[in-house]
């Protein structure tokens, strides 16, 4: 009887996570690590951790997700959230600001699905909004906000150039 290996993986903060083979494929960021570190099936439960560069929340989440989808993980772009399971639909059940994190850490760690659903997760946020409502979703300022921020600062990043118009 065979076993399955571990692959073992540490987040940036130093949190060990443990995920199959199988599960690990999807992230095109953890495959090629794992290769250039020369980390095989033979030798993966004697080697170091692989570091990943992300805090171990979303390290988690990520492995979470991976080993939940390893045989069955959407190979679609166009993934709508009205198609996903109550697995993913609980899963994604997150703040804003915690979705866009996860968004971020799937796309580096190439894990392209789940970038994927997220991108549908975040489609349903702004559903039938409207732009002030995205604005507060999405943590955007307006141009007069923006502006008076930066003349709080005093006026850094704003351009000193003026322009003249001749008329004709």
């Amino acid at each position: 009887m065979t076993t399955t290996k571990r692959f073992k993986l540490i987040s940036e903060d130093g949190h060990e996570f443990i995920i199959s083979k199988v599960a690990l494929r999807a992230s095109k960021f953890i495959v090629d690590k794992l290769a250039e570190a020369g980390i095989t099936e033979e030798n993966c439960e004697t080697m170091d951790p692989l570091l990943i560069p992300f805090h171990h929340v979303l390290v988690k989440q990520c492995v979470d997700w991976l080993n939940h989808h390893q045989c069955d993980a959407p190979k679609t772009r166009k993934i709508k959230y009205k198609h996903f399971s109550k697995w993913d639909k609980k899963f994604f059940k997150m703040e804003s600001g915690e979705l866009f994190a996860l968004l971020n850490a799937s796309h580096a760690l190439g894990i392209d699905e789940l970038m994927n659903m997220g991108c549908a997760v975040a489609a349903e946020l702004i559903r039938g909004k409207n732009v002030e409502e995205i604005r507060k979703i999405y943590g955007i300022k307006s141009d007069e906000e923006q502006m008076e921020e930066l003349l709080a600062n005093g006026g850094e990043g704003t351009s000193t150039m003026t322009f003249t118009v001749e008329k004709y």
